[in-house]
């Protein structure tokens, strides 16, 4: 019976350094999956300050046509092209990754000025009320992109949060921006 004891004693011994052992490993797993999380994290912070940049210039290039006016032959590739670049910047921001429920008030705006971009091509001009709101959200846009970047200067992890965590500064500055006459 002896034995007995001593096969029990090596038993929990094998138990407990298989728990040990366990832990261990899932802490450096755990541990390699939380750096991958901030890399991924990082790069989609790398991506969102190249689209910020493409947004903001292709709402200060927006704003110089005047969409009260009827499109011409010669304007209408250009401005087609700028108003796509403005909605896949726009949608690479806001319609991806959730950052809609973020910044619903944005994303209400944006959707929007895509609609008003489609009446656009479709009938030729807008209506002064769409002209007016287009103008209020592209000059909105302009100031919300130099917001962000002012507050998340050479920091990408900082703008990936901008863009994914509702008690960032950054929701209250969007609000403050879309309800200003510009």
């Amino acid at each position: 019976m002896k034995w007995l004891k001593y096969v029990m004693g090596f038993i929990v011994v094998i138990a407990l350094c298989t728990v040990v052992w366990f832990e261990l490993t899932t802490k450096k797993e755990v541990n390699q999956l939380e750096e991958k999380v901030i890399i991924l994290e990082d790069q989609i912070g790398n991506h969102y300050r190249s689209d910020l940049y493409l947004w903001e210039d292709a709402a200060e290039q927006l704003l110089t046509y005047d969409f009260s006016q009827p499109i011409t032959d010669e304007n209408n590739n250009e401005i087609f092209k700028i108003s796509r670049l403005f909605y896949t910047a726009s949608e690479n921001l806001f319609f991806r990754l959730g950052t809609e429920s973020i910044h619903p008030e944005l994303y209400s705006k944006l959707s929007n000025v895509d609609r008003y971009f489609i009446t656009y091509f479709d009938e030729g001009s807008l209506k002064e009320e769409q002209v007016a709101d287009l103008y209020q959200v592209l000059h909105a846009v302009r100031f919300i992109a130099k917001d962000i970047n002012g507050l998340t200067v050479y920091d990408t992890q900082a703008l990936y949060n901008a863009m994914h965590n509702e008690e960032h500064e950054i929701v209250e500055r969007i609000k403050y921006r879309l309800s200003i006459e510009y």
